[in-house]
């Protein structure tokens, strides 16, 4: 399996070996994760904070797996 980093959201186009290619963004980053949640940006910076959403580790920037949102929301 050969992994290499994207231009979107720098996550994961996978090529296994007899399958297709996928290059999916699998994370959003806070702009994005505060429009789908419909929340401002500092909202989802407070919630990172507090590990209410959980993020990527040992990134500058924050980048939260689109299964960390689904999380989210079917919890509250």
């Amino acid at each position: 399996m050969e992994v290499a980093t994207g231009v979107c959201c720098s996550l994961v186009k996978l090529e296994v070996m007899s399958s297709a290619t996928s290059s999916e963004c699998q994370t959003l980053d806070v702009k994005t994760t505060a429009t789908e949640l419909g929340v401002c940006e500092e909202t989802i910076r407070r919630l990172v904070r507090r590990k209410v959403l959980r993020k990527l580790p040992g990134l500058r920037h924050i980048l939260i797996p689109k299964i960390e949102i689904q999380r989210y929301l079917n919890a509250r």
